[in-house]
């Protein structure tokens, strides 16, 4: 894509070109990141994330592989890392 060339206001607003604007499908309300990377002002879309519903079939997972260990939230990481080292041991 060819650069576009955008006026910032007095107020530092800026129009974002529609074709910009339809290729990363921003609309009205969306949020963008902003970040600085040298002398260039970055944009990014940011992707609004729903949280589960309640119907949601993940849900029923919940609680579904019973390891015997009460400690899993605790010491989550190790017992990964032990699995982990078992697999490769394999």
């Amino acid at each position: 894509m060819a650069y576009e060339i955008v006026r910032v206001t007095s107020k530092g607003q800026m129009t974002i070109p529609v074709s910009v604007r339809k290729i990363l499908g921003i609309r009205e309300g969306d949020s963008l990141a902003v970040r600085v990377d040298g002398n260039e002002i970055r944009l990014r879309k940011i992707e609004v994330i729903h949280p589960l519903s309640d119907a949601d079939p993940i849900w029923k997972l919940i609680g579904a592989g019973e390891s015997g260990e009460r400690d899993v939230s605790e010491k989550h990481d190790r017992y990964v890392a032990e699995g982990e080292t078992k697999r490769w041991q394999r």
